[in-house]
């Protein structure tokens, strides 16, 4: 028997487990998140410690350290109750867990942490084989037990979130559902490497090299998922658009760059296809309790991506179409027509078409009339 040592890839695997170790702390450290982000921060820390055991084992050191035990098997079944409550609370501001989930999973870890000591680090079992509790403790230690509350909790996840989709979407429960899909997504991936791992084994071309493979794949989807949180706490704090946008006493609240883009594309996608500037008394207010933003959200969407308040992007949108009408309608009166697109008088009409055409609209429409004739 060849003597512990670390590989290339035991040694990558130890800096990952860091990384991942790191990453919970600042969930569970973040004031704003930890109180709706503590299910993820739960995961990433668990796994953490799983690939710590794992390289334990691949090193050879776990026989020469026994004691060094990280609860690898009881944290698989925390793994599926800890990613519902995360979409539950991510959907349900103020959704209290329900301890139920766990029950299985505490007494796991109970039995485990029993054993543990009495087995001295799992190396003597003669003397407890014959006990109830060691039975229930060895008959919940196969791993398909776990692989399958993993992947019962895969599917509730599923039918949760699609029992609670809105009949009518906005750009609030739009994004919630993205983001929540690739979510879960990822989660998919972590079980499916699993489970992977369990079935492949069984071949005679299982090598360590596909255990590393499997275990770098989980911890893709796990690390993926706690990323994403980290990166994105507006979108991943449960609360979602109710007041996560909202102003705090000390400093505006700011969105990053792609969640920008994406809001002021699906703000300018609604307005072209509702065409909610043809009505006079529109106000922001409106525009934003449409599409399921707060108003200094919708504000600062139109004032950073089009550079310009609200009045004046609105106003392009009118604009654009009064150049259609001239050229198609040519019998429309200019008060039908500025009515028709929203404006509140002929002077607001005729002030603003003139400051982007330099001429009026008639004779706007003059000019394109004389150059179809030519």
């Amino acid at each position: 028997m060849s003597a512990p040592s670390f590989s290339t890839w035991t040694s990558l695997f130890l800096v990952v487990s860091a990384i991942g170790s790191f990453l919970s702390i600042l969930l569970f450290t973040d004031k704003n998140g930890r109180k709706n982000n503590w299910p993820i921060a739960s995961i990433i820390l668990g796994f953490s410690l799983v690939l710590v055991q794992y390289v334990l084992v691949w090193t050879q050191y776990r026989g020469e350290y026994p004691h060094a035990y990280f609860f690898d098997e009881a944290w698989y079944f925390f793994f599926g109750p800890l990613f519902y409550v995360y979409i539950l609370k991510f959907y349900i501001k103020d959704y209290k867990v329900n301890f139920l989930h766990f029950i299985i999973p505490i007494i796991f870890t109970i039995l485990t942490a029993i054993y543990f000591i009495k087995t001295e680090g799992f190396t003597e079992f003669k003397e407890s084989k014959e006990e109830i509790a060691f039975k229930l403790y060895w008959a919940l230690k196969s791993p398909w037990v776990a692989i399958g509350m993993l992947i019962i909790y895969i599917i509730i996840c599923y039918d949760f979130i699609k029992i609670h989709r809105p009949p009518k979407e906005n750009i609030a429960t739009q994004l919630r559902g993205k983001w929540i899909t690739f979510l879960l997504s990822l989660f998919s991936l972590f079980v499916l490497a699993y489970i992977s791992y369990y079935v492949l084994v069984k071949f005679s071309f299982f090598n360590p090299t596909w255990d590393y493979i499997i275990s770098f794949t989980m911890a893709i989807g796990v690390y993926g998922i706690g990323y994403m949180v980290y990166m994105e706490p507006k979108i991943f704090n449960g609360e979602l658009f109710t007041s996560l946008f909202k102003p705090s006493k000390k400093e505006k609240e700011t969105l990053r760059p792609e969640t920008k883009k994406e809001f002021y594309k699906q703000l300018t996608q609604h307005i072209e296809t509702t065409r909610p500037y043809l009505n006079n008394d529109l106000r922001l207010v409106d525009i934003a309790s449409h599409i399921g933003l707060p108003t200094h959200i919708v504000s600062q969407l139109i004032n950073e991506m089009s550079h310009k308040n609200f009045n004046q992007f609105i106003n392009e949108y009118r604009l654009k179409e009064a150049e259609e009408l001239l050229i198609k309608e040519p019998d429309m009166s200019i008060h039908q027509m500025y009515f028709h697109l929203g404006f509140n008088s002929r002077t607001t009409f005729y002030t603003i078409f003139k400051n982007k055409h330099n001429c009026t609209p008639l004779e706007y429409r003059s000019l394109h009339r004389s150059k179809t004739l030519s």
